[in-house]
């Protein structure tokens, strides 16, 4: 499943190390992650395993670039296996020592085996965290990773923008035309949105027709434009198989601040705009402003 991607030994540097210049050194700096993907605690058991069967001090989980798990230090040496799902590759497992060594054969099949025990869980994970519908996250995974949004911008101060939005009058779609209609109306949006996102950014279904877009690097103004174009996207959309079936949706944005005092009070604010794209007429975008956040500090 997994072939051998890296079996390296690095002297160390003179410490303190205050930049990675020297290819001869290996610093791994942890850093904030927010993408939908499995929180460290899903690998607690199998690396707590592999750094007693390697008697090592450090375990390094990567998934799609990103680091699930990261230790900070300087290590001399460290043993990779790329984590492969279905021949893709998916991430890399890694097992990190401060001391130099030479990583045998052997260690490369254990790991390899310990690599096919991470992209199981990986699978499972994805299993229980898409929607199988509109392969968007559930509530519970993006509510999650929306929390962890909000905790990570009280360490890094980074920014962050969340968008809510529901299609108008889809109740009268499945009445008109069906639930099967219906399923390909909400096929068909996921899949125009996920078209306009990157791929840090999070996209869930927060139940029927409504969804959330948690986007990275990015404040209120960033995200309004990003829901106008997923907006007219919608508007324009056709339904394969249902042509005549015409759609909208009203969405409500609002900016991570730090007058934000709560994940939960960044979701009400931002719902709170989506309720006032409604009132106002739908098919629209309306944006939370200090003022309109306020009210929610009180």
């Amino acid at each position: 499943m997994n072939t051998r991607a890296a079996i390296h030994s690095f002297p160390v540097s003179p410490t303190p190390v205050k930049a990675p210049k020297s290819p001869k050194l290996k610093v791994l700096v942890p850093t904030p992650s927010v993408s939908a993907m499995p929180s460290p605690a899903q690998f607690a058991a199998v690396t707590d395993l592999i750094k007693a069967v390697f008697n090592v001090p450090a375990v390094s989980v990567t998934l799609h670039g990103a680091p699930c798990e990261a230790e900070g230090g300087a290590y001399r040496s460290f043993l990779e296996i790329p984590l492969s799902d279905g021949g893709e590759v998916i991430g890399a497992l890694r097992v990190l020592d401060t001391e130099l060594r030479e990583f045998t054969d052997r260690d490369c099949m254990l790991l390899e085996g310990f690599a096919r025990l991470v992209v199981e869980q990986v699978v499972l994970w994805s299993e229980a965290s898409r929607d199988m519908l509109t392969n968007a996250m559930t509530r519970r995974a993006f509510m999650d990773t929306l929390r962890k949004t909000f905790a990570a911008r009280q360490r890094t101060g980074s920014k962050n923008a969340l968008a809510i939005f529901d299609l108008d009058h889809f109740k009268s779609i499945n009445d008109t035309w069906g639930h099967t209609a219906g399923d390909a109306v909400l096929h068909t949006v996921a899949r125009l949105v996920m078209r306009e996102l990157r791929t840090e950014d999070c996209f869930g279904r927060l139940g029927g027709e409504e969804f959330g877009v948690i986007l990275a690097n990015a404040d209120g103004e960033d995200a309004a434009e990003v829901s106008e174009r997923i907006r007219r996207a919608i508007e324009l959309a056709v339904i394969p198989g249902y042509e005549d079936i015409r759609i909208s949706a009203s969405f409500g944005v609002a900016d991570l601040t730090d007058l934000t005092v709560s994940a939960d009070a960044w979701v009400t604010t931002a719902d709170a705009q989506l309720y006032r794209a409604k009132d106002e007429g739908r098919n629209s975008v309306c944006v939370a402003t200090e003022t309109s956040a306020a009210p929610l500090l009180n």
